[in-house]
Formats: structure tokens, C-alpha cells, sequence
């Protein structure tokens, strides 16, 4: 059964979060687009580095959403992060060894993938938990 309620106050706990990630998207794509054609140039730098402004306030506002959620969010929640830190540091660790045998290492837009979909996989594994 859907809670229209619950609903209503997660999308207003997640609206200060809402506006930096539209923000860092859009910078994203000037980044990806401009900075391979500033290399060399200091500009090239600052460009590359524009989505981290409002990834900064994409920080702070899910700190403020996480001092906002009820306990047992917050258990889920720190569960889901454990998880996916562990099994991110575990993948890692086992790509290191095999890299001794000559596997190619996964880059580090691979990683952060990784861990974001291991963090999902734990807050959905949490959510079915503590139904």
C-alpha cells in the first residue's frame, strides 16, 4: 500500500537537495563538454572542477535530510552505507590482488558507480528487512 503521507515528506525533506543536483548536473555536462578542449590551459582546471560547487551543497543537504529522518531510517540508512562500503572495499581489495596477475584495474568513475548501486542494493535490502 502506497503512504501518500510518507511520500509527501520525503519530496520535502529531498527539496534542498533538488535544485545543487540540477545544478551539478548541468555543470557535469559543460565540464565533459569544455574541459578536453581547455587542457593544458588553467581554465581547464577551474571547468573541470565547476560540479564540485554544487556537490558541495548536494553534501550538506543530504547531512540536513539525514538529522531530519526518524530512527529507524536512520539504522536502514547507516546499514545500507556499511554495506555498500564493505563490498565496495572488498571488490576493490580482490581488483588489487588480481592486478598482480595483470587484470586490468577499474577506473574511478567505475568505483563511485559501484558503490552508489551497493549503497541502493543496501537501503532496498533494509527497507525489505525492517518492513
Amino acid at each position: 500500500m502506497i503512504d501518500k503521507e510518507r511520500i509527501k515528506q520525503r519530496s520535502k525533506r529531498m527539496r534542498p537537495v533538488f535544485v545543487p543536483l540540477i545544478l551539478y548536473i548541468g555543470l557535469l555536462v559543460v565540464a565533459v563538454s569544455w574541459a578536453p578542449q581547455l587542457e593544458g590551459s588553467p581554465w581547464g582546471y577551474v571547468v573541470a572542477l565547476l560540479p564540485m560547487i554544487p556537490g558541495f551543497f548536494i553534501a550538506y543537504g543530504i547531512v540536513r535530510m539525514t538529522a531530519q529522518i526518524d530512527e529507524m531510517e536512520r539504522r536502514i540508512l547507516l546499514e545500507a552505507a556499511a554495506f555498500g562500503f564493505i563490498f565496495t572495499m572488498i571488490l576493490l581489495l580482490s581488483f588489487a590482488l588480481l592486478g598482480l596477475v595483470g587484470v586490468p584495474q577499474p577506473s574511478n568513475t567505475w568505483v563511485v558507480f559501484i558503490m552508489s548501486m551497493l549503497l541502493v542494493i543496501g537501503k532496498l535490502w533494509g527497507n525489505w528487512r525492517y518492513r
